[in-house]
């Protein structure tokens, strides 16, 4: 309602007659999405209007249950209000007429709105009689002005100042309150001095102190309570088509979902590496000698022929050069007989034995052409130390070996196929400013045909090492960074609680794999994985934040220290909380919530 206002001069003020205002007899009130039935009943109960229609958005907090209305239309009762409910939530609008409150679906008109013609939404024949005013309408109850005349401030202080009582200069009071004769010449005034009246001045310091401790124990204390929202890790999978940027540059020049352009990326490897020769004689060297004693534990006697092998454990052979017999014994009392023996030049494993062969006596020998059984039963034992071993081994390069560096040579230049590629990448990425990266995967890779040189006629030659040279082509593919994270991003946004919000995007647990890869479209389809961290929103400058803070400080507000932290702890949206309070001695948290500070710790991104 807006009141008519009319310039006057200053000094034409008083003499106004006093105008009749209109009184308020309905009101409408609105309410915000969050408001709860407390406070509601505190904004009814502060209007003195006894009609009042409760514009209510959708999906409002009042309308969670109908025994929130029945709770409201209760309160308005007890305050002798009536309360008309104007909605266009269809839940809220039957619960309000289950329980009994007269509904509308609408405000009309334009400039004003006026609670006219809103239908009743289950019954269209009944019709709501329009209000008299454009929203409120006035009653002729008017205040009234005072027709006395009003002082001016200048006023009030030449009247303040003519109430100060002056005595004559020749009569001041002491401390006793008596008067004391000063200079009987002077028909001068001067101000009396009183001295205070101590118990009064006490009770006043006393009250001014007892009355600032309650403001301090109220204003002071305070407290700080540091949030930590409680997190989960989300994983998202999503197909994305790499598609050559050169054969679909038309398709992607329509900036397609989901399809990224891809890039060959090519260069040429070459490698030099020397190979260490294989093939070995032992020309020129010496065979150990020495004394075994063989044992033979059967009931009877054991032929040996010439050149019968006796074996170590480490696999030197050593020979006997005549036919002889062992003889028969027993476990307990074996025969026995003492033979001289040669090392081999080879070992069983074709290694030359030289100097290894001088083994130390006590060594035990087994027979490697008898079973297993029978290696029991006859066997030997170095009777004395072996000597006279000389080892001369000579190196030559076999048909093993040129076959062996051609193998690790080809081996080796596709294995650095995906190493030089990455790296012809990243000096693409430093000089241009892109952020590309290699599609890894042998499959995805393509060479050239190997070329190998390794010097003619080198075999047998006697060297202990040759040079081995070897290049190849190979080409790889190469994607945006930045493309395929913005999908699998707003990916992981569309995929996180409503209610939350994304804390990381751990791009390191990307992931992908092949699903198709057509050659003719030069377009291969992934799907890619990528994980995230997602927390409750507690920020106050958000709503469910906002309304979360709301909550816990009109719940904890004067509580114990403890009680508090139980129930904050206990909310599904908190992962942690800590509580500082001030003094540090105060058992609980100040009791206005303003002096409850909240901070929020996010997870570390």
């Amino acid at each position: 309602m807006a009141i008519q206002k009319r310039k006057i001069r200053e000094d034409d003020k008083d003499r106004l007659e006093p105008q009749k205002v209109k009184k308020i007899t309905k009101k409408i009130l609105y309410v915000e999405i969050d408001d709860e039935v407390t406070t509601i009943y505190e904004k009814l109960s502060r209007l003195k209007i006894k009609n009042i229609y409760l514009v209510i958005p959708q999906r409002a907090v009042i309308f969670q249950s109908a025994i929130n209305l029945k709770i409201l239309k209760r309160k308005a009762d007890d305050l002798n209000k009536n309360i008309y409910i104007i909605t266009n939530d269809d839940a809220g609008f039957n619960l309000a007429k289950r329980i009994g409150m007269e509904v509308f679906d609408k405000l009309e008109g334009h400039e004003h709105p006026s609670l006219v013609s809103g239908k009743f939404k289950e019954n269209e024949e009944e019709k709501i009689t329009p209000l008299k005013a454009s929203v409120n309408s006035l009653t002729e109850d008017s205040p009234s002005r005072s027709s006395e005349k009003k002082l001016s401030i200048s006023e009030l202080v030449k009247s303040g100042r003519s109430s100060i009582k002056i005595l004559p200069k020749n009569l001041i009071l002491s401390g006793k309150d008596k008067i004391k004769k000063q200079n009987k010449n002077t028909n001068k005034s001067t101000l009396v001095l009183v001295s205070p009246n101590k118990k009064a001045l006490f009770t006043l310091v006393s009250v001014s102190l007892m009355l600032l401790l309650v403001i301090s124990y109220i204003a002071l204390p305070g407290a700080t309570l540091t949030l930590t929202p409680k997190s989960s890790v989300i994983e998202v999978p999503k197909n994305v088509i790499l598609a050559d940027a050169d054969r679909n540059r038309a398709e992607l020049d329509t900036h397609p979902a989901n399809i990224i352009p891809s890039y060959k990326v090519t260069t040429e490897i070459e490698k030099v590496f020397t190979y260490q020769s294989t093939g070995k004689n032992a020309e020129g060297g010496q065979n150990a000698k020495g004394i075994i004693t063989v044992l033979n534990t059967s009931p009877n006697d054991w032929p040996l022929v010439p050149k019968t092998r006796f074996q170590t454990a480490e696999g030197i052979v050593y020979r006997i050069d005549r036919s002889v017999t062992i003889p028969a014994g027993s476990v307990d009392h074996p025969g026995t007989l003492d033979l001289e023996v040669i090392a081999d030049p080879l070992d069983s494993f074709d290694q030359p034995v030289g100097e290894r062969g001088n083994i130390k006596a006590e060594t035990k020998f087994f027979l490697p052409a008898l079973s297993a059984e029978n290696q029991k039963k006859l066997y030997a034992i170095g009777k004395t130390d072996f000597a006279g071993g000389v080892t001369n081994i000579i190196k030559f390069i076999s048909k093993d070996d040129v076959e062996g560096a051609k193998a690790k040579m080809e081996s080796d230049l596709k294995d650095s196929g995906e190493v030089e590629l990455k790296s012809v990448i990243s000096k693409k990425n430093e000089s241009q400013g892109t952020n590309l990266v290699l599609m890894t995967g042998k499959d995805l890779m393509e060479f050239g045909k190997v070329n190998i040189q390794i010097p003619p006629n080198i075999e047998n030659q006697k060297l202990e090492s040759f040079d081995v040279k070897g290049k190849v082509v190979v080409s790889g593919i190469a994607y945006n960074k930045d493309d395929m994270m913005s999908i699998l991003k707003r990916e992981l946004q569309m995929k996180k609680n409503p209610e939350k919000s994304l804390a990381n995007i751990d791009e390191d647990s990307f992931s992908y794999k092949i699903v198709e890869n057509d050659k003719n479209a030069q377009k291969i389809t992934i799907t890619a994985t990528i994980q995230g961290v997602e927390v409750y929103e507690l920020s106050p400058k958000k709503e469910n934040g906002e309304r979360l803070v709301k909550k816990i400080k009109e719940s904890i507000v004067g509580k114990e220290i403890q009680v508090a932290r139980d129930f904050i702890q206990n909310l599904p949206e908190i992962e942690k909380v800590e509580i500082e309070s001030w003094p540090a001695w105060a058992p609980t948290l100040p009791s206005v919530p303003d002096n409850i500070k909240i901070e929020i710790k996010y997870p570390v991104k």
